[in-house]
């Protein structure tokens, strides 16, 4: 075996069981039906994040579902967020983040340790398809920024392989980064590359420009110039990332040894554990990787 060929096997553990996505729907379906019935048919309710950008791995996911009102709503976003997380809690534990409701303690057993769902309440701008999200914390209470710009970036940009690589080693690795960080990060370091296809060549070539970029970079929400994302990394975090990629280099800078690439994703320490669908089920730490939808979904 080859590092491409075990890259291109680890990828294809990935998907989604029958019964993962089964369940994913009947969750989608059990939320937008009880917003329906909450606030009608004014807010637009879909699928975002990974779901919708293909990025989505079975080792660690959750769902993102955004719930923009229409522009001629006159409430405050601060007002619109705080009804739909009053509604929410009539029915679910959520806990807030910067710009969504997690909905935690689902029922279903065969979703990853930590699956939640982030409902992103939105209003959009008229004339258009952004929208304003508010910010419970940071420098702004609000921000613009388009959910299908988001998916179109990522989805047309040729890394996706790459990027649900980079997360399911994030994940094993026990990286704090957040998902639409992660994404944009991959897509500009691949932006010159012709052989976005090769997964061990991108691979190298995203941990190589994470170990000497990363602690400075900034990122743009390809939505809106204004939105540096990647303030919302702290030094420690940057810290960290930096140093987890120096590692992996350390091990796969130069080698074509399959042990050196399997030890990068600490397959030793998980092969042991038996499968249910695509999802090794163990007893797992803390795995530090929660994709959030701060910026986008």
């Amino acid at each position: 075996m080859t590092p491409e060929t075990f890259l291109q096997s680890l990828l294809a553990t990935q998907g989604l069981s029958t019964e993962q996505e089964r369940e994913l729907q009947a969750h989608k379906k059990e939320v937008t039906d009880f917003l329906r019935a909450e606030f009608g048919n004014a807010p637009t309710i879909k699928y975002a994040g990974s779901r919708e950008k293909g990025t989505m791995i079975a080792h660690q996911y959750d769902l993102d579902i955004v719930c923009y009102f229409p522009s001629s709503d006159t409430r405050s976003l601060k007002e619109i967020r705080q009804d739909v997380a009053t509604h929410l809690e009539k029915k679910y534990t959520i806990h807030s983040r910067a710009s969504a409701e997690r909905i935690t303690h689902l029922k279903g057993i065969s979703a990853p340790d930590g699956y939640h769902i982030d409902v992103v309440p939105g209003r959009f701008i008229e004339g258009t398809k952004d929208v304003f999200l508010h910010v419970g914390y940071g420098e702004k209470e609000r921000i613009q920024t388009n959910l299908k710009t988001h998916i179109d970036h990522i989805v047309n940009s040729g890394c996706v392989p790459v990027i649900r690589l980079m997360k399911l080693w994030a994940c094993r690795n026990n990286i704090g980064i957040k998902t639409f960080i992660l994404e944009l990060f991959v897509v500009r370091a691949l932006s010159g590359s012709r052989d976005k296809a090769n997964l061990t060549r991108s691979f190298r070539q995203v941990i190589e420009t994470l170990n000497d970029d990363f602690g400075a970079l900034q990122l743009i929400d390809p939505a809106n110039t204004n939105n540096v994302v990647s303030r919302s990394i702290t030094p420690p975090e940057r810290g960290a990332v930096v140093r987890a990629a120096s590692d992996a280099m350390d091990k796969i800078g130069r080698s074509d040894d399959v042990s050196d690439w399997r030890a990068v994703f600490c397959e030793s320490s998980i092969s042991a554990g038996p499968v249910v669908g695509a999802t090794i089920i163990r007893d797992r730490p803390n795995q530090g990787f929660s994709p959030r939808p701060a910026w986008s979904s």
